[in-house]
């Protein structure tokens, strides 16, 4: 069934909000296969990006339930307009059970880098999202790109992973900003950042 743009708003509204009876109303509807056409026409954002940039667990797993596994994994995999990823949201809001899940059911890369360079693992770490930084260095990071300090529930995790370091990130990130910056100034566009599309997409309380 083809959606007009307006009904996939609809959609990435309830995901956003973890609405999973309007959801499953929805989608009895319209068909599981409907699924796979749904964005954002702005931002390209999916009903996945909605719901695990907010938390929504159960929401994700309806969702990727509606397709076959392999389509479930090309969705997870999906960039929106700024390269991002429904891990990358994940990541950044701290969502450490959506993290896991589509990591580990679905095969999302946490080494996936968006418009900016970033993975998954530097946008929990930028975003101070511990749990999230510390569960995906641990599974993922090189050995001996990894520090353990042991302190008990104070322990400390440093990752100083070479080229991809946080600090070279930082002042790579710094760099492009600036010349975003000034690019803005000559042509008055404007640019979405992850930050910006997080805030636009979390539900206040």
């Amino acid at each position: 069934m083809e959606l007009t743009q307006e009904e996939m708003d609809c959609v990435n509204y309830d995901a956003r909000e973890g609405d999973l009876d309007t959801l499953k109303e929805i989608f009895e509807e319209i068909g599981g296969a409907s699924l796979l056409t749904i964005k954002d026409d702005n931002t390209g954002a999916t009903p996945i990006h909605m719901a695990a940039g907010n938390g929504h667990l159960e929401t994700v797993e309806y969702l990727l339930s509606l397709v076959s596994k392999d389509e479930a994994q090309q969705l997870v995999s999906q960039q929106n307009e700024s390269g991002n990823t429904a891990l990358h949201w994940a990541a950044f809001a701290g969502h450490l059970p959506v993290v896991k899940v589509l990591i580990e059911t679905y095969k999302a890369d946490p080494f996936a880098k968006n418009s900016l360079g970033h993975d998954a693992i530097y946008e929990a770490e930028a975003n101070n999202q511990e749990e999230v930084e510390t569960w995906l260095l641990q599974n993922f990071a090189l050995e001996e790109t990894i520090k353990v300090e042991d302190h008990g529930e104070d322990t400390k995790i440093t990752y100083t992973p070479g080229t991809e370091s946080y600090e070279q990130d930082k002042l790579a990130r710094e760099a492009q900003e600036e010349a975003q910056e000034d690019a803005q100034k000559k042509n008055g566009d404007s640019t979405t950042k992850l930050a910006e599309e997080t805030e636009k997409l979390t539900v206040s309380e």
